[in-house]
């Protein structure tokens, strides 16, 4: 049997499509890649060290890229039309900030990076953003996995290879085991606080917790699990307080009787704070790391772990909030009464003023307008807050693009919600 094959066959296969690129495909590349960048490396990753905060430089490019290669196609992924209130003020908010910071015209100029990154973020479609955090997720998840294998590994007596490493002017100093790195000030503790290859287990704590909070009513999905798992190990008071929150705002978002669900959280937290209190006369982790840091201070009446900022700065803030200097801000590096000031509400209002608090509300406000899911927002309200008071910092990408996609998400729940309940 013979099998003739037609003499044109070969003219028949469009030859195109093998060096022809989808200008879809390449737009959404340059978006992740640039979107990624802009996200982990407002956590400052180890790997990202030497870039410091030019990390911005590379993203903006790609999202530039990607922002004119959607322009040049048929239907732009870049359509809102709702971006120039909250772009603008971001604009008005982040260069007020750099000149608050008394930056030279590099801090200028690297600022435009940023606005750039907002620019896109706030002109993307909804739909590729959503996508987008489930890559965030999911990436997030998958390098914990590793990091908390190996980390465990470390915890049980394994020689891993390891090297010092220093952040900043000898701010930070850790043992980096290139999955997972150990705060020197730690390393002679029976189990130190997990961080990943971030900077801090508070920034770790505040970014998985907030990514959770974008998967409300997902969280027995593998990566959500994991998520959680990093929250806990992290033994961030920021994460605990923010988890807390979310586990009865997300049944209260979902419609679930809250008073039912409350029963078994509320038994189980009491049964580790008592056994913890109790075990080895209270010298356990447990105890040490997370319950008695949570007791109030009979002296100041302040939680003992809410070290934020010292004694002498709380003093100073005393004194600065009711003095003129409270509306624009006073410098922290040129006054030496200050004290040692980490985080927290209390530094931003010192280094902005009320008027920097007042454009900072004015753009998450106007950010957040026009989503008409009231749960979400409210869910998102209080998670901001939260956040603010705890860390204050209103402007990373990791605190910022969940919060923005909690409210996008929300809103595109009801949308559906209420088309379904009109098709009925």
């Amino acid at each position: 049997m013979q099998i003739r094959i037609p003499r044109d066959c070969f003219f028949q296969i469009d030859l195109s499509k093998f060096y022809l690129i989808d200008k879809k495909s390449i737009m959404m590349t340059f978006f992740y890649a640039g979107m990624l960048i802009a996200y982990y490396g407002s956590l400052h990753p180890w790997f990202m060290w030497p870039l410091k905060e030019l990390y911005v430089v590379p993203a903006s490019a790609f999202l530039l890229i990607s922002y004119l290669v959607s322009n040049s196609m048929k239907v732009t992924m870049f359509s809102r039309m709702d971006f120039l209130w909250p772009f603008a003020i971001y604009v008005i908010l982040s260069y007020y900030m750099v000149m608050a910071d008394d930056a030279n015209i590099f801090g200028y100029i690297a600022n435009a990076f940023f606005v750039a990154v907002f620019f896109i973020l706030f002109k993307v479609d909804s739909d590729v953003l959503e996508s987008l955090l489930t890559i965030i997720c999911k990436l997030m998840a998958i390098l914990l996995i590793v990091s908390m294998f190996f980390f465990f590994l470390y915890l049980i007596g394994f020689n891993l290879p390891n090297r010092s490493a220093v952040f900043g002017d000898n701010q930070y100093s850790f043992s980096n085991y290139y999955f997972f790195m150990i705060d020197d000030r730690f390393m002679l503790v029976l189990i130190p606080r997990f961080q990943s290859v971030f900077l801090e287990p508070g920034h770790l704590g505040s970014a998985t917790t907030l990514l959770l909070m974008t998967q409300m009513g997902k969280w027995k999905k593998w990566w959500n699990v994991v998520l959680i798992i990093a929250s806990v190990i992290t033994f961030s008071l920021a994460a605990y307080a923010i988890l807390i929150a979310l586990i009865f705002l997300s049944q209260w978002v979902q419609h679930k009787n809250i008073i039912k669900l409350l029963i078994a959280p509320v038994v189980l937290i009491a049964v580790v704070v008592g056994g913890a209190m109790v075990y080895n006369g209270g010298d356990n982790m447990v105890n040490n790391m997370i319950v008695s840091r949570l007791e109030v201070d009979e002296t100041t009446g302040d939680i003992v772990g809410n070290n934020r900022v010292d004694k002498d700065f709380e003093k100073e803030f005393d004194k600065y909030i009711v003095s003129s200097d409270a509306f624009f801000g006073r410098d922290m590096e040129k006054n030496v009464r200050v004290g040692t000031g980490n985080s927290g509400y209390r530094v931003f209002i010192y280094k902005y003023g009320l008027v920097g608090l007042f454009i900072l509300i004015m753009f998450y406000g106007f950010s957040f307008r026009g989503y008409v899911n009231v749960r979400y927002l409210v869910v998102v309200v209080i998670i901001s807050i939260l956040i603010f008071w705890i860390r204050a910092y209103p402007l990373w990408f990791s605190n910022f693009i969940p919060l923005l996609m909690t409210v996008y998400g929300g809103s595109k729940k009801l949308t559906v919600n209420q088309t379904e309940r009109a098709e009925k």
